[in-house]
């Protein structure tokens, strides 16, 4: 159930902020210039910029459209945040929204764009029809790239555990970061050297690591609190209200105003914020961290002590 569950799942970056509000943007472009070559060869396509009446019912209805796919991409975006969409749901979500602008299209047109001898049924049909030709291009477009960069980012996130396979299994504090999705389902391990800071994005979090001296990014579906909770016990610590970073990778803390701020040590990472409500939580982290560093240190100084005078000891006998 759990795998027929996962090959519906919808690519996690089409539901992003940044992809959905990208879209309509491309939608318009895409449409403009779909219905410039359309219109000529239409009986029921009267979209023209050749005078101001025709030029000013064009541009009102794609004001109207446009604003349409942007209320339903921001409700589509809420929506996600309370629940998770998969691809079905995404698809008839899409088909919702062709048949509305298609409904408005044939309104607008049997209302304002006079005469019209083509009936109702008929205007709505090759509405329904142009507008999926409109849509469709551009969504199917979106949602492969979309796959393209969940593909690649899984790709880099493997190569970097392979990576892990090849290093000493000596590891201080902690060992290895071990992180869940929204399923429980394990998606990816970290070593604690190279987990650098996570980003909260609504149902997803932004897990920045270092790979091969390169700074790279993973999308989780979890929530923040969810990891919080599961990282409790590792070197993760909550700073602020979107953002975790790891102690292991503090460089030092600044002030800027009244405001805080966490260099880390990787110099290609903007300085993170500080709340002041997480601060001490913060400072309790570092110094526990700290404290168990030179725990260690003083453990490998006895041990190599006492291996230095058991060698001694040896050549004397």
């Amino acid at each position: 159930m759990a795998k027929l569950h996962k090959n519906y799942e919808i690519p996690k970056f089409i539901l992003d902020i940044r992809y959905l509000l990208g879209s309509v943007l491309f939608i318009l472009t895409f449409s403009i210039l779909f219905m410039l070559i359309y219109t000529p060869f239409s009986s029921t396509a009267w979209f023209s910029f050749n005078d101001a009446e025709h030029s000013g019912m064009t541009v009102a209805f794609f004001l109207v459209a446009v604003s349409f796919i942007l209320i339903s991409k921001l409700a589509m975006y809420a929506v996600q945040n309370r629940t998770n969409i998969n691809i079905v749901q995404y698809l008839l979500w899409v088909v919702a929204e062709i048949i509305i602008i298609s409904l408005f299209y044939t309104y607008f047109t049997c209302v304002f764009i006079t005469p019209f001898e083509t009936n109702f049924w008929n205007i709505l049909f090759k509405a329904f029809g142009c507008i999926l030709l409109i849509m469709v291009i551009p969504y199917t477009m979106i949602i492969l790239y979309a796959a393209y960069q969940s593909k690649n980012e899984e790709l880099q996130m493997l190569q970097y555990e392979m990576s892990l396979t090849n290093q000493p299994s000596t590891v201080t504090y902690p060992s290895l970061i071990n992180l869940y999705d929204y399923n429980g389902t394990l998606k990816l391990t970290i070593n604690s050297d190279s987990l650098y800071y996570m980003e909260s994005q609504d149902n997803y979090v932004k897990i920045y690591y270092e790979n091969q001296g390169r700074l790279q990014s993973y999308m989780l579906r979890c929530r923040t609190k969810t990891i919080e909770e599961n990282l409790a016990n590792t070197s993760m610590v909550r700073c602020h209200r979107s953002y975790m970073v790891n102690v292991v990778n503090v460089n030092h803390i600044r002030k800027g105003g009244k405001a805080r701020y966490i260099v880390l040590t990787n110099n290609d990472i903007k300085p993170i914020p500080v709340s002041k409500s997480y601060f001490k939580n913060l400072v309790e982290k570092i110094d526990k961290y700290n404290a168990t560093v030179l725990s260690n240190s003083g453990q490998m100084a006895d041990l190599a002590m006492e291996g230095t005078e058991t060698t001694a000891t040896s050549q004397a006998e």
